[in-house]
């Protein structure tokens, strides 16, 4: 979008030479052997197999396969999809990219008063905060203006806005929130509540309360949180628990963003008239107040660190509009990565490969470990600035989803992104060994049979249902940590 300053591309990559697969590479380790199957401690239904797995290790200087199995199947990623998703977004945008927020006109400042519309023109900041919405709306006080004599329009055209991150997900659920190119401070509020003695009823309150938030009471029976929906507000039923607190998701980002910075403007004197969806027209070039976001390696890096779901759509929604000239859907921004995959690395077999989202919500996308191992090669020839792409991953022992995750002696020997859904895990990086070597690897389990079962229920799933996928997931974990703590201690 024109509202968005992109800086030069990332340099072109070297090709790496193509990976060897000698007599020396070894398939699957037999039951005994390294990276073995931990014994069953659990009922069958949460324990996952042989069958569910496939990995391939590789020393990433030579490109020699040092060790495979299922290299070739396809797997859940989870995740995992966040790398070639931030990887193409870096390479799209440059690592010095910024996304630009603002206020403008198309009119002007006379006696306190703007005489013409006010626009707030978003381009999918993910870091976006409420301090930065505060220092907005004190550069429009700044400008002189004490009221809004015309309209206040919202933009969030940069980006085709979605009411969830995934349909496949609960919209209750609060990693599943609305997209939209004005993104407040990871589009969520938060709800307490109490039971009440005297009425019975509940009392609660939401931070922050823009009057954007309404709870109502739940008819009787019902237990829990619902989204409602609403014209202009958005409404949630609460009943059943007595105390309790939880973040809801924000469903339609940009008039909640635009109903916050309303409130803000409120509170320092400045009269701004009830939002109103639209885009900004070119005669609106009078910037009035403007925001740029950190550099995106800044931003991937946050995002892979804390694994965001929010941010990675964001980043490769942006990207994907920019190579194809318009906004894109959170579907379509995936095939466009998928797609520039395919391009950059035209060696690579891509067969069954696909993105279902950007970030890995999703339990549709397939990738095979030797394909995520190609990306990573690819990644590794490249770099954000003045920094390699592995530094931006989760480091073990210390940083993101590895914090807590290979300590000790194996701290800081592997940088890598994990992948979590339920019925499905991995793990894709590099590693360090003990005698210098480096790796790169990809582990992937997925158990598909139970995953459908999983996804075919119509209801909310059981408490024992949910349960059995945690310590599936959980035993999934320990198999694929396990297995690369072997390769650091063995190469």
């Amino acid at each position: 979008p024109p509202s968005v300053r992109r800086a030069a591309n990332m340099p072109p990559k070297t090709t790496p030479a193509r990976m060897t697969r000698p007599n020396s590479a070894k398939p699957a380790p037999s039951p005994g052997g390294p990276g073995k199957m931990p014994a069953p401690q659990a009922s069958a239904a949460a324990s996952p197999t042989s069958a569910n797995v496939g990995f391939l290790l590789a020393d990433l200087d030579s490109g020699q396969i040092l060790e495979h199995a299922r290299d070739t199947e396809l797997f859940i990623p989870a995740s995992v999809s966040k790398v070639p998703s931030t990887l193409a977004a870096l390479h799209i945008l440059g690592h010095e990219f910024r996304f630009l927020t603002s206020l403008r006109t198309n009119g002007q400042v006379a006696n306190g008063v703007l005489q013409g519309d006010l626009y707030l023109v978003g381009s999918g900041d993910p870091s976006f905060s409420m301090a930065n919405l505060m220092d907005l709306v004190l550069q429009l006080r700044n400008h002189g203006v004490k009221r809004v004599q015309g309209r206040f329009v919202y933009d969030e055209s940069a980006l085709l806005p979605a009411a969830n991150i995934s349909e496949e997900q609960s919209e209750e659920e609060t990693y599943n929130q609305g997209v939209s190119a004005l993104t407040l401070d990871f589009n969520r509020v938060r709800l307490q509540w109490a039971g009440t003695k005297k009425s019975g009823g509940l009392a609660y309150s939401v931070t922050p309360d823009f009057g954007y938030i309404q709870i109502q009471p739940a008819p009787a029976g019902q237990n829990g949180l619902d989204y409602v929906g609403g014209d202009g507000i958005e409404q949630w039923r609460l009943g059943g628990v007595r105390n309790g607190s939880e973040w809801l998701p924000i469903k339609n980002p940009g008039r909640y963003f635009a109903s916050a910075l309303r409130e803000f403007a409120r509170r320092i004197g400045v009269e701004i008239p009830g939002p109103v969806a639209g885009k900004t027209p070119v005669e609106a070039r009078l910037v009035l107040a403007e925001h740029r976001s950190p550099t995106l390696d800044l931003l991937v890096d946050q995002t892979l660190e804390h694994s965001n779901n929010l941010w990675t759509e964001l980043i490769a929604m942006t990207a994907a509009g920019h190579l194809a000239g318009k906004p894109q859907s959170i579907g379509d921004a995936a095939t466009i990565v998928t797609d520039w995959m395919r391009r950059k690395m035209p060696e690579v077999d891509w067969n069954g490969f696909k993105l279902g989202n950007s970030c890995g919500l999703t339990a549709t996308s397939r990738v095979s470990p030797r394909q995520m191992v190609e990306i990573l090669r690819f990644a590794n020839q490249a770099r954000a600035g003045e920094r390699t792409f592995a530094s931006l991953l989760p480091i073990s022992g210390w940083k993101g989803t590895l914090a807590n995750r290979m300590s000790g002696p194996n701290a800081f020997r592997v940088w890598a992104k994990t992948g979590v859904i339920h019925y499905g895990r991995g793990l894709a990086g590099f590693a360090l060994t003990r005698t210098g070597r480096r790796l790169v690897f990809a582990v992937f389990v997925s158990d598909f049979e139970r995953r459908k079962e999983f996804d075919a229920r119509t209801n909310a799933h059981s408490a024992n249902e949910i349960r059995q996928a945690k310590e599936w997931n959980g035993r999934a974990g320990e198999l694929i940590f396990n297995r690369v703590e072997d390769w650091i201690r063995q190469y």
